[in-house]
C-alpha cells in the first residue's frame, strides 16, 4: 500500500526543540516508520524550511520525507503558514497525479487544507484520513485572546470534518469534541499515540541526582503549565525541578518564555532549585527520565501528550492534569495521580504526598510500565491505524470504476478479480513461508525441487526453476531445481510411447529421489497429466505440493499439501506467479540456504590448459 502523510509544519526529521517541535514530530516519525515495517511505501510531505534541504530524504526503511517548497524556505511559526497552503496543495496534486497514493493521512488542520485543495483538482483523488492533534475550538476556549491561530481556523476545521473520509482521534475527549462539531460517528476511530519502547524503559543508565527530582518535558509555551509547577515547588522544600525542552541551551537567555519562567522562580524564591535545560536530544532523554522521582505534566489542555507515556514506560510515576488525552493514558491511583489544571496548591499537596510515600511511587512506576508496554507500543498503534487505511482503500476500490468509463468493463473486472485474488493470497503468506522453510532445508540436505505444470503453468514452472538455479533477490550459491520437460520433442516422444497422461509422471519416476520436493502448478487442478505426476511422486515418498485454483479439486486431494486460490484460470495463473516469487524470497531468507563459494583464481587452470593437446 502506498501511503502519503502530510505534516506541513512538523517534520519527522525534527526532534524535541524549537518553537514548534514536539509531540507531532515524534508521532509522525514513529507512525511512518512503523508503517514502513509493515511493508507500506510511505512518503511524508512537510514544508521546506531551509533552502539547503534535499527534495527527498530517507527516514526509515520504506519511508521517504519529501520537502515541499511553499512560501519562503525559512523557519516560521506554524500559525503563520496558512497563506502558503494553496501552494503546498498544488505541489501535492502534481506529486500525487504522477504517483497516486492509495490513502492520504493528514496531520494538523493546515495539512488537511492543503490535501483537500490537491484532491479537488485530481482526476482520481485518494481517500483522506485526518488527525487533528489539536482542535482550534479547544485552544480558543483555554487560551482566549492569547490564541495566535489564524481567524479562519475554526471554520476551516468544520470544513475538514465535513470533507475527509475518516478521522483518527488520539483520545476519547477529542472524539466527543468532534461529535459536537458535527462529525459522524462512523467517521471517527480512537487510536492513541504510541511510545518508543526500545528507547524508554525502566532499566538503563540514569543521571545522578542529589535532591529528589521533579521533571517537566515539553515545548516551552505558557499553556503547558510549567509556571504552575514552579509555584507548587515553593511549598516543597526538598525537590528540584528540571525543565527540559525549548530552544538550544545557548539560546535560553533570549527566549521570552524562559525569561518568564525564571521570573516566576525568582518571585517564588525557588530559582536555585529550578533548572531549565533547554532542548534535550531524544537519545539523552531516557537517562534524564529515569532520574526523576516523578514526572509532572500539568497543561491547561492537552490533545494527547506523549511525555506521560514515555515516563510510564520508564517506570516513573506521573502527576498529570485531568485533561484531554491524559485522562486516557494516566490511570488515577494506578499509574499516577490526576490533578486539576492551573491549581498549584493542589499540585503541591499531591506532590508532597507522593514524595513521602516511596512504596506508592514504586507501585505506580511498575503499573505504568506494564500499561505502556501492553497498550501503547507503536506496532499496536500502527496496526489500528492501518485498519482504518484498509477500510478506506477497499471502499475506494469499489467506487473507482465509475470514475473512468473510458476503460473497458472487462478490463476493470479483470483487475478487480486480481485485486480480490491478491487479498486471498495474503491469507496464505504464512503457508508460503512454511514451504520456504521446508524447501530450504530439503535443498541444504541434498534434495532438489522438481516443478511442473502445463499450458501457461509450464512457463511459470520453468521460471521458478530458473530463479532458484540462478538467483531471485540476493547473491547465493545455485539451488537444485529441475523443471520437468514440456518441450515439443520430449513430450511427443513420451506421449507416443506412454500416452499423454503419463508424460510428466514418467519424468518423475526417472528423476525423483527421497528428500526431493515436487511442486505442481495447475489453475484448474484437474489436468490428467499433472494429476498422474503428483500420484507418481507420492508413490515414491516424495513430498508433493500443489498450487491450484479454486478448491476442492482432484490435484489438491492428490498432494501432501496445497495452496488453492479461488479465481478463474487466468487470474489463478497470475496469482501463482506472485506466489512463486514469494516462495523464492522465503527460501533465500532462510539460514539453511548456502552462501556462494568464492570464485577460484583462473590462473590455477592455466597449466592444465596449456598442457592440453
Amino acid at each position: 500500500m502506498r501511503v502519503a502523510m502530510v505534516s506541513e509544519h512538523a517534520s519527522p526529521l525534527a526532534t524535541l526543540g524549537g518553537a514548534d517541535a514536539g509531540g507531532q514530530n515524534v508521532h509522525v516519525a514513529a507512525l511512518a516508520a512503523a508503517m514502513g515495517r509493515r511493508d507500506m511505501d510511505v512518503v511524508v510531505h512537510t514544508r521546506r524550511d531551509d533552502p539547503g534541504l534535499p527534495d527527498e530524504v530517507a527516514l526509515a526503511p520504506g519511508v521517504t520525507v519529501h520537502h515541499v517548497t511553499a512560501g519562503p524556505p525559512l523557519p516560521a511559526p506554524k500559525d503563520t503558514l496558512l497563506p502558503w497552503m494553496d501552494a503546498f496543495g498544488d505541489v501535492l496534486a502534481e506529486h500525487w497525479t504522477r504517483r497516486r497514493p492509495d490513502v492520504v493521512h493528514t496531520h494538523f488542520w493546515m495539512s488537511a487544507v492543503a490535501a483537500l485543495r490537491a484532491r479537488r483538482v485530481m482526476p482520481d483523488p485518494p481517500p483522506i484520513v485526518h488527525t487533528f492533534h489539536a482542535l482550534g475550538v479547544v485552544k480558543r476556549r483555554y487560551q482566549g485572546e492569547k490564541d495566535t491561530s489564524p481567524p479562519e481556523r475554526l471554520a476551516l476545521e468544520r470544513e475538514i470534518i465535513e470533507s475527509v473520509d475518516a478521522i483518527v482521534c488520539t483520545c476519547t475527549d477529542e472524539a466527543f469534541e468532534l461529535l459536537r462539531l458535527g462529525a459522524r460517528r462512523g467517521q471517527l476511530t480512537v487510536v492513541p499515540c504510541g511510545v518508543d519502547l526500545g528507547l524508554f524503559a525502566s532499566h538503563g543508565p540514569r543521571e545522578g541526582t542529589v535532591r529528589p527530582r521533579l521533571l517537566s518535558v515539553g515545548r516551552l509555551v505558557e499553556r503547558k503549565g510549567v509556571g504552575n509547577a514552579i509555584r507548587a515547588l515553593a511549598d516543597l522544600p526538598e525537590p528540584e525541578l528540571v525543565v527540559a525542552g525549548g530552544p538550544d541551551p545557548a539560546a535560553l537567555d533570549a527566549d521570552p518564555e524562559v525569561q518568564r519562567l525564571r521570573s516566576v522562580a525568582e518571585a517564588e524564591g525557588v530559582a536555585d532549585r529550578v533548572h531549565v535545560r533547554g532542548r534535550v536530544e531524544r537519545p539523552q532523554l531516557p537517562a534524564l527520565m529515569r532520574s526523576a522521582t516523578a514526572v509532572i505534566c500539568v497543561p491547561w489542555y492537552e490533545p494527547f501528550g506523549i511525555v506521560p507515556l514515555e515516563a510510564m514506560a520508564s517506570g516513573v510515576p506521573v502527576v498529570a492534569a485531568a485533561v484531554g488525552g491524559l485522562i486516557d493514558t494516566v490511570v488515577d491511583g494506578v499509574t499516577g495521580v490526576h490533578v486539576a489544571p492551573r491549581d498549584p496548591d493542589r499540585l503541591a499537596e499531591t506532590l508532597r504526598e507522593l514524595l513521602g510515600d516511596p512504596a506508592r511511587r514504586q507501585a505506580y512506576g511498575r503499573a505504568g510500565e506494564k500499561r505502556a508496554r501492553s497498550l501503547y507500543d507503536w506496532e499496536r498503534v500502527a496496526g489500528a491505524t492501518a485498519d482504518v487505511y484498509q477500510g478506506l482503500v477497499r471502499t475506494a476500490r469499489r467506487s473507482r470504476p465509475a470514475t473512468a468509463p473510458e476503460v473497458p468493463r472487462a478490463a476493470r473486472r479483470h483487475v478487480e478479480r486480481l485485486r480480490d485474488g491478491l487479498d486471498g493470497l495474503t491469507a496464505h503468506l504464512g503457508h508460503i513461508e512454511r514451504w520456504g522453510e521446508w524447501l530450504a532445508s530439503a535443498l541444504q540436505g541434498g534434495g532438489r525441487l522438481l516443478v511442473t505444470g502445463n499450458g501457461g503453468s509450464a512457463a511459470e514452472a520453468q521460471h521458478l526453476a530458473a530463479e532458484l538455479v540462478g538467483r531471485f533477490g540476493r547473491e547465493r550459491a545455485p539451488l537444485s531445481a529441475l523443471c520437468l520437460h514440456a518441450d515439443t520433442s520430449t513430450l511427443t516422444a513420451l506421449t507416443a510411447d506412454f500416452g499423454a497422461d503419463e508424460a510428466f509422471a514418467r519424468q518423475v519416476r526417472a528423476q525423483a529421489r527421497p528428500g526431493d520436493v515436487l511442486l505442481v502448478l495447475s489453475a484448474s487442478g484437474r489436468s490428467p497429466n499433472v494429476l498422474a505426476a503428483a500420484r507418481a511422486a507420492r508413490e515414491m515418498d516424495v513430498q508433493t505440493w500443489a498450487l491450484t485454483g479454486a478448491a476442492p479439486n482432484p490435484l489438491e486431494a492428490a498432494c501432501d499439501d496445497a495452496i488453492s486460490l479461488s479465481a478463474d484460470s487466468a487470474t489463478a495463473q497470475e496469482l501463482h506467479l506472485v506466489a512463486i516469487h514469494l516462495l523464492c524470497d522465503a527460501v533465500e531468507r532462510r539460514d539453511a540456504v548456502p552462501t556462494p563459494e568464492p570464485a577460484p583464481d583462473a590462473s590455477v587452470f592455466l597449466p592444465a590448459l596449456e598442457a592440453a593437446p
